[in-house]
């Protein structure tokens, strides 16, 4: 093979080399972006992992806080429903003691005829009138059903707040299933609209 021909076998093998050189910096370049995105990317998924785990932690704790608000609530309408009904009573009691102070005074010095007509009031001291009785065991039925219901409600909306719904295979069976349905109804509620991240 004379001088030339070397030369030109040279020169050729030259452009080759220089031809995969530049293919190998455009893949190298392109390794690099895609490495860069890869990055950033990944330094994305991290801030956004961190954020929804601080707003599931920071829901818990409001969901919580709000069972927690919501029970002491009923408690105190509990309360105040006990102490009216004592109220009540109490008020009633002092009448009782009244009416038959006033019946013992006309049977020991009113005539005889007021004598009479106090013979004919019930005899049993402090017995409510029948009405009154009747209308009072109808207001105690319905302040019992009422803190028994409100109550209840509570605790269902207290357990299905509660955090990953934990508390609520401590309610009563018959409650369970309707503290169930209102965790997952709050899910649906709060579920956030997920969107495309490009």
């Amino acid at each position: 093979m004379d001088k030339d021909e070397l030369n030109r076998e040279i020169r050729a093998m030259e452009r080759e080399l220089q031809h995969a050189r530049q293919l190998a910096e455009k893949s190298q370049a392109a390794l690099s972006a895609l490495d860069e995105q890869r990055r950033e990317r990944e330094g994305r998924l991290t801030l956004a992992l961190r954020a929804q785990q601080d707003y599931e932690r920071r829901l818990e704790e409001k969901r919580a806080e709000l069972a927690r608000a919501e029970a002491e609530a009923a408690l105190e309408a509990l309360k105040n429903e006990l102490r009216n009904r004592d109220v009540a009573a109490e008020a009633f009691a002092t009448a009782q003691e009244e009416v038959e102070k006033v019946r013992q005074a006309i049977l020991l010095r009113g005539g005889a005829e007021l004598r009479d007509a106090a013979a004919e009031l019930p005899d049993e001291p402090g017995a409510p009138p029948s009405v009154f009785a009747e209308a009072l065991t109808t207001l105690t039925d319905l302040v019992s059903q009422r803190a028994d219901h409100d109550l209840e409600r509570d605790l269902v909306e207290a357990a299905a707040r509660s955090p990953m719904g934990n508390d609520i295979s401590r309610l009563p069976a018959h409650l369970q299933g309707l503290a169930r349905e209102r965790f997952i109804a709050m899910g649906r509620e709060g579920r956030p609209s997920q969107s495309n991240d490009e």
